[in-house]
């Protein structure tokens, strides 16, 4: 794995981020909003920044923002995550870090595009508070266990959540993507990984 070079990534066109006096989580790829609002809502004692780099799904997510009485906690941004992470984020600041569903570029060749398996990582776990987690979300079970080892043995964190969901009267659902799994008789492999202290 070769080292994650900051000079190679573009800034972002936001350039300024105050650190919330709450506990930091970050979402990136939260897609239309639905997981960062039900987040912030159940949650008012932390604060989540949730990005979105497509502008169609940005667009969804403000205008369900806007509805849901723009909750104080919670900051949309509409930028690439990996530019805005790398440029506005400092050492250990962050608890929680959400990659739910992410693409899962499932082909041979397309493993350095699975975040698990990119250099950014490196700097995740280095925004990463002591004890913070990282909570990864997939319908493929190919992504799930590829997840497992690179988390647990290339990036050292410990595993303490691995289980399957599948759907019931309890779980509807967090993203709209894992609503249409469920629905479609898929289950869903929901891992979190902790930074050692």
């Amino acid at each position: 794995m070769r080292k994650f070079n900051t000079e190679n990534i573009p800034m972002p066109k936001i350039t300024e981020f105050e650190l919330p006096t709450l506990p930091l989580d970050v979402e990136i790829g939260c897609g239309v909003g639905l997981h960062p609002i039900q987040y912030a809502i159940s949650n008012p004692n932390r604060y989540l920044v949730a990005i979105e780099h497509t502008t169609d799904k940005f667009k969804k997510f403000e205008r369900r923002f806007t509805k849901h009485g723009n909750p104080q906690n919670l900051l949309p941004v509409h930028e690439n995550g990996i530019s805005w992470v790398t440029h506005l984020l400092p050492k250990e600041s962050v608890s929680r870090f959400f990659f739910l569903f992410p693409n899962p570029n499932p082909k041979p060749g397309q493993q350095n595009k699975r975040f698990h398996a990119m250099p950014f990582m490196e700097k995740v776990i280095e925004c990463l508070r002591p004890n913070g987690t990282i909570h990864v979300a997939t319908n493929e079970l190919f992504y799930a266990e590829e997840s497992m080892e690179f988390m647990t043995n290339v990036w050292n964190l410990e595993c303490v959540h691995n289980t399957i969901i599948e759907k019931d009267s309890e779980h509807i659902g967090r993203t709209h993507f894992e609503r249409k799994y469920l629905e479609r008789g898929q289950v869903i492999y929901d891992q979190i990984f902790r930074k050692k202290d």
